[in-house]
């Protein structure tokens, strides 16, 4: 059949290829991508812009085009100083683990550049050190759910899924950025594997919730679910709860100590998406349903209009991402006509995950496009990497992927990401659909002979 593998394939290759050749050729597919990205930057609006920036390389002096975020001080301040994220102001005390990776990175490069007697800026550093983190992470992302969808490690759809990932709007947006949001699908994707494999693990939701206070979700869905099914006993659960609070308290403590050494300007707490008033992100709802004298800052922050605010910034998702959510619908059409048994439960898992998230989103009285998108936007990408799997053709795999990096790459603002599609994006998607339909009709006249 034409989309069946065979042993002439791209993904037999991968397969059969010595493991270290392997990774040089995933290697080389992350710099590829890497380089489209950049020469197709996003123009930002808002925190985030692209202008010219100075970079002193060796004693060579060259500016580049290159993202500036209004809040990458406070990153660079973490990577470069983790010692100083403590103090009265920091806005970012809430991901030290993230702001620890990042200071290893960093500090590799800086010895690394003093041993060898590279002159180099710190903010070249700190720059290439946030690019070496965000594809990590992405690497880690395509891991996790590759264990997830297919059990085992599988190359070839490593290489699907980390190619999806990078060229998703999630990464158009924060590729070359030191911001720990690409983070959430590595703990939207955690959260899927552990739910799937009954692998309650307080103890690494706990380690997510310092990169990221989007860890808990996972976690309290896994809480709440073995609660209600009671599949666990009580010690058990109140065993994960204490798991997950030791990464927290140990950072606590570390916080402590350093205010206790270094003196109390190092050792502050501050967690500015809770006390800010412009965020009040979740307190808003706690403080409205039990302090009466309780005012808010923001019309969004009452419960008749938090609804509401909610509901519009989801239309502008739908509005933004119409081609992700038609290709994902798309595989799904093919996978039901394909198969004649489809196994529901990693898609019930998915669906209901991404509905938990988006109501618990929905608290946090902080709406913009990216708080949907790690609802929706996540479940969609994880579906959109299902229906690949069950429908297991590489041709198509590789289409979507290449329909995928085409269409975001060649979109620049959010008013373009519309289903106005150019003439390569048409061409993709009128052969992905012919290539099934070829399929459709070469099984069923298979069926028609056979019978």
């Amino acid at each position: 059949m034409f989309t069946k593998t065979n042993k002439l394939s791209f993904q037999s290759f991968l397969n059969n290829i010595n493991f270290k050749f392997y990774i040089f050729l995933i290697l080389i597919f992350e710099i590829i991508a890497v380089y489209l990205s950049y020469k197709n930057l996003f123009n930002y609006e808002g925190c985030t812009n692209v202008v010219f920036r100075d970079f002193n390389l060796f004693n060579n002096f060259i500016s580049i085009p290159y993202p500036e975020m209004c809040d990458e001080s406070f990153y660079f301040h973490g990577f470069q100083w983790i010692n100083h994220i403590y103090e009265n102001g920091y806005v970012y005390q809430d991901r030290p683990l993230y702001l620890g990776i990042g200071f290893i990175i960093y500090r590799f490069f800086f010895i690394f550049s003093l041993l060898f007697g590279f002159l180099i800026e710190p903010i070249s550093l700190l720059l290439l050190s946030s690019l070496i983190l965000q594809i990590i992470i992405v690497n880690l992302i395509a891991y996790v759910i590759c264990k997830t969808l297919k059990a085992n490690f599988d190359r070839f759809y490593f290489l699907i899924f980390l190619l999806l990932v990078i060229f998703s709007f999630e990464y158009r947006l924060y590729l070359f950025l030191p911001t720990n949001s690409t983070t959430y699908l590595l703990i939207f994707a955690f959260s899927i594997y552990s739910i799937k494999n009954k692998k309650l693990s307080g103890f690494m939701y706990g380690l997510l919730f310092t990169i990221s206070a989007y860890g808990i979700i996972g976690f309290l869905y896994e809480l709440l679910t073995t609660i209600y099914k009671r599949k666990k006993s009580v010690k058990t659960i109140i065993k994960n709860i204490i798991l997950f609070l030791i990464p927290y308290i140990g950072f606590e403590l570390i916080r402590v100590l350093l205010g206790f050494f270094q003196g109390k300007e190092y050792g502050v707490k501050y967690i500015h998406a809770a006390e800010a008033e412009e965020y009040q992100q979740f307190v808003w709802f706690i403080q409205t349903l039990f302090n009466r004298s309780y005012e808010p800052f923001q019309n969004c922050h009452t419960l008749t209009e938090f609804i509401p605010c909610y509901f519009d910034i989801t239309l502008t998702y739908f509005s933004i991402s119409l081609f992700y959510i038609s290709l994902c619908l798309l595989l799904f059409f093919f996978t039901l006509i394909r198969l004649k048994k489809f196994n529901y439960r990693s898609f019930s898992i998915i669906l209901s995950f991404t509905i938990f998230n988006y109501i618990f989103i929905s608290l946090q009285g902080f709406y913009v496009y990216r708080f949907v998108y790690y609802s929706i936007g996540f479940g969609v990408i994880l579906l959109t990497c299902l229906f690949l799997v069950k429908i297991d053709s590489e041709l198509l795999s590789i289409l979507s992927v290449i329909a995928t990096a085409t269409y975001t790459l060649s979109r620049n603002n959010f008013q373009e990401y519309t289903l106005d599609l150019n003439l390569i994006d048409s061409l993709l998607i009128i052969t992905i659909i012919c290539i099934f339909i070829y399929d459709f009709f070469t099984k069923r006249n298979k069926y028609t002979v056979d019978n």
